[in-house]
């Protein structure tokens, strides 16, 4: 037997304009609820209607509530080359992080720097390289997650002495993560990038670094290895990729043509994170990215010796620019983790005070802006915390 329910109870729907705000009216995630009445009760002669409503229907909401709630701080994360920890890298042997798409120091939990803490997996099983990359190669890497943010910019790098410096060799200034792209679509979320030609061989860290419009910070890393040069010796560098001085410069690192190398693998590797670092300053060796030359539509796109050609929509160049050293590239701009530097919020993409030679534009759909104080944004730097 159902019956009205007498007039002014407070339903959902009214609730959900004064507590739930508009937005989750208008995407529908509340509706009037299903009501059902008792059996009439009686006492001392009077009949009463008890209106209850579908216990059903609010063990629902409740669930989808929670899986909002935690919408709300999943992020993306790398997906390829597989990070440490992550449910996709074959190497891991416990349960996979959950956790690689939170901004870091989310959720009242600090966030150990660099790479979450998972450094120490390094020279252990766990730790072992899940891609190799020749010098002077162009690879790319890809991205998966919750939630794209609309954007943000990014950095990526890699580190050849296990995470005590960081050297970045491409900066995404906007639209990074594809603002058009899914969160679940690596293919959609696919970025290139060149391997310098005078980085040294071995096994090395890659970094893939994000800062949103939410002024949120994520790092994630993974094991690579580096497999010796494609390319000819650059003259001024030595037989082992290194410039006989860390400040001086080379001729052009041209561009050399390669396949892509982006097969995602499907596993993942967890551990206990390592004990966390201190932060050091670094001071910007070009400013704000002197002779950047890269300009791409942000899709895997071929890069051509000594000349430009138009892809798609973007346009691709190499002029034969000076680059620095390898060890004398910036680091990561490391923002909103408590250091003092802040992005813009919401109106702005990040651009880097420091970028590096490498720089991808975006698809301007936001303006860039530099992160703040200038004093406390520059490049920085791993050192391990001393007892």
């Amino acid at each position: 037997m159902r019956h009205p329910l007498p007039r002014g109870t407070p339903s959902i729907a009214m609730l959900e304009d004064d507590r739930m705000g508009p937005h989750l009216k208008q995407v529908g995630y509340f509706r009037e609820p299903p009501w059902h009445c008792t059996d009439t009760h009686s006492t001392f002669g009077l009949s009463f209607h008890y209106a209850v409503p579908d216990m059903n229907y609010f063990k629902n909401t409740i669930i989808l509530l929670i899986a909002l709630a935690a919408s709300v701080h999943a992020h993306m994360r790398l997906y390829y080359p597989p990070p440490f920890a992550a449910s996709n890298n074959p190497h891991r042997t416990g349960p996979p992080d959950e956790r690689l798409d939170y901004p870091y120091n989310c959720c009242g939990r600090k966030t150990v720097y660099p790479c979450r803490g998972y450094l120490d997996l390094l020279g252990t099983d766990q730790g072992k390289p899940v891609a190799t990359w020749p010098a002077g190669s162009v690879q790319n890497f890809s991205l998966v997650g919750g939630g794209t943010h609309y954007g943000g910019s990014c950095q990526v790098g890699f580190s050849i002495d296990k995470g005590k410096t960081w050297q970045v060799v491409s900066s995404y200034e906007g639209n990074c993560p594809h603002r058009k792209g899914g969160n679940n679509a690596p293919e959609e979320q696919t970025f290139q990038f060149k391997v310098p030609s005078d980085m040294p061989s071995g096994d090395h860290v890659f970094a893939w670094t994000w800062v949103n419009r939410e002024q949120e910070f994520n790092m994630v890393c993974s094991s690579v290895t580096i497999s010796d040069s494609l390319e000819p010796p650059v003259p001024g560098y030595a037989s082992d990729g290194f410039c006989g001085s860390s400040s001086a410069t080379a001729r052009a690192d041209p561009s050399a043509n390669a396949t892509l190398s982006a097969s995602p693998v499907e596993q993942g590797t967890p551990a206990t994170p390592s004990t966390a670092g201190t932060l050091d300053a670094e001071k910007p060796f070009d400013g704000n990215g002197q002779g950047s030359t890269l300009r791409s539509p942000r899709r895997a796109l071929d890069r051509h010796r000594g000349r430009a050609r138009r892809v798609g929509t973007g346009q691709i160049t190499d002029r034969g620019i000076t680059h620095p050293a390898y060890m004398a590239r910036p680091g990561f701009l490391l923002a909103n983790i408590g250091n003092g530097c802040k992005t813009p919020k919401e109106t702005a993409e990040v651009k880097y005070p420091n970028p590096g030679l490498d720089v991808v534009a975006g698809d301007e759909e936001y303006p860039l802006a530099l992160p703040e104080p200038a004093d406390k944004c520059g490049a920085y730097i791993f050192r391990k915390a001393t007892p």
